[in-house]
């Protein structure tokens, strides 16, 4: 399977970080991400590793088990690793595939560069997480 752009900036604009973000700028978003597939049981990063990206499951299961706060599973339409990205954090849990699973992937560079280059974002972002009940979440 391989996502046209109209269809990861349809994706991406049911995102749950990205839901205070015009279409403009999901689509600047889109523009920068890339499709990475893995197979049931692959590692997508581990605990304390560097966090070089965050992910957005387009179909399957991402479970996400932590150090402390015990697993969580990422389904279709959520994103896991934003948060280590914004506060350069090592990440904090292992994420494995329990299935075929494909994702949307922005690494953190190209982030950081689209966010210096686009205040409006960094300000959806900021509601969106502001928005969030107090809770430690993985992304």
């Amino acid at each position: 399977m391989k996502l046209a752009q109209i269809e990861k900036v349809m994706m991406l604009r049911n995102v749950d970080i990205f839901s205070h973000c015009s279409a403009e700028e999901v689509v600047r978003i889109a523009g920068i991400s890339s499709e990475r597939h893995f197979e049931e049981g692959e590692e997508v990063y581990g605990i304390n590793e560097p966090a070089d990206a965050f992910y957005c499951v387009v179909e399957g299961e991402v479970e996400l088990v932590g150090t402390s706060d015990g697993a969580r599973r990422a389904l279709s339409r959520q994103t896991f690793g934003a948060r280590e990205i914004l506060s350069g954090r090592l990440h904090s849990s292992r994420a494995t595939a329990q299935c075929s699973t494909v994702t949307l992937a922005v690494e953190a560079d190209d982030f950081f560069d689209l966010l210096s280059h686009n205040i409006e974002i960094v300000k959806a972002l900021f509601r969106e997480f502001l928005s969030e009940p107090e809770v430690d979440r993985d992304s």
